[in-house]
């Protein structure tokens, strides 16, 4: 196995490079969720309500609403939501699929630029979002965190809701008192997807992304992005990775990957937490059950994303 995914160590990227920004979880009750992420040794920062710019300089609700959990690198988002917009509908009609990962963003230099070419690829992109939401940050004073969003309409991207995203205040995102994980976790290093049809989503993804195919393993690709891994699998591969694996749902946001500083701390954290787990290997493997319906794989500095 010569696979080695891209890696730069810094949060945002420059020129065409395309990073694994973060990933997103939909579920029923986010309150519930953040004790969840606390037993599983995560800072969960407070939570947001997010805002859509309109062209008059007004902000409506876009129906959506998160917590956080904000390593060094990269983030997990956990989504819950309200009313009758179209995210909320998008949320809850995924959510009735099943709560974990339905949410995958990319990161580029600029954001907007990418527009043009996925309407030339046939992915119908909606127009670039100025999201803002107001945080408080850590000490007490309030701020607007903006950002550059860019969706397709539901249904282009089966996985689930799939966009890029770019940061214009990162500071408010990644808070310096809300970045060390007491379980060690410094960074979001990959998500795994099971697909019904491999080459067929490896090759929207890969339109999508512009970056080329790599065969990972027999019934696994992979996308060559410049900081972090996008893994597509079937599900007898899948399962030889993701315990307690629900072969019944395709596509399903199967794993997300993480780095740690310390997996022995990891390990403590998680016990101290109650949480049940499993060893791949060198690799520690939280099942769905215990991380909120998508599995954890968690691994040193040193080690691949996945326990190959």
């Amino acid at each position: 196995m010569d696979w080695k995914p891209g890696w730069k160590e810094r949060q945002k990227p420059l020129g065409d490079e395309v990073f694994l920004d973060h990933v997103g979880w939909f579920v029923a009750d986010l309150e519930i969720a953040a004790n969840r992420l606390k037993d599983l040794g995560f800072r969960v920062t407070r939570e947001n309500i997010h805002m859509n710019r309109q062209q008059d300089g007004s902000s409506v609700p876009s129906g959506t609403f998160n917590r956080l959990v904000t390593p060094a690198l990269g983030y997990l988002e956990f989504l819950g939501s309200s009313g009758d917009t179209p995210l909320a509908r998008q949320h809850r009609i995924q959510l009735a699929r099943y709560e974990g990962l339905h949410l995958m963003a990319f990161a580029a230099s600029d954001v907007p630029s990418e527009a043009p070419r996925l309407a030339e690829s046939g992915f119908q992109p909606l127009e670039p979002v100025d999201m803002r939401r107001m945080t408080l940050t850590a000490n007490g004073s309030e701020a607007e965190a903006r950002f550059s969003v860019l969706r397709v309409p539901p249904g282009i991207m089966p996985e689930g809701r799939v966009q890029w995203c770019g940061h214009f205040t990162p500071d408010l995102v990644w808070e310096k008192d809300e970045i060390d994980q007491p379980n060690g976790v410094d960074a979001l290093s990959g998500v795994l997807w099971i697909v019904e049809d491999l080459d067929e989503a490896a090759g929207r993804f890969a339109r999508f992304v512009r970056k080329p195919i790599v065969k990972i393993a027999e019934g696994i690709l992979g996308l060559a992005l410049e900081r972090g891994a996008l893994l597509l699998a079937t599900a007898s591969a899948g399962l030889q990775i993701v315990p307690e694996l629900d072969r019944t749902i395709s596509p399903y946001g199967a794993a997300v990957m993480l780095r740690s500083q310390d997996v022995s701390k990891t390990e403590r954290a998680l016990r101290a937490g109650g949480v049940m787990f499993q060893k791949h290997g060198d690799h520690i493997v939280v099942p769905p059950a215990e991380a909120l319906g998508s599995s954890m794989i968690i691994h040193a500095a040193n080690q691949l994303p996945l326990p190959l």
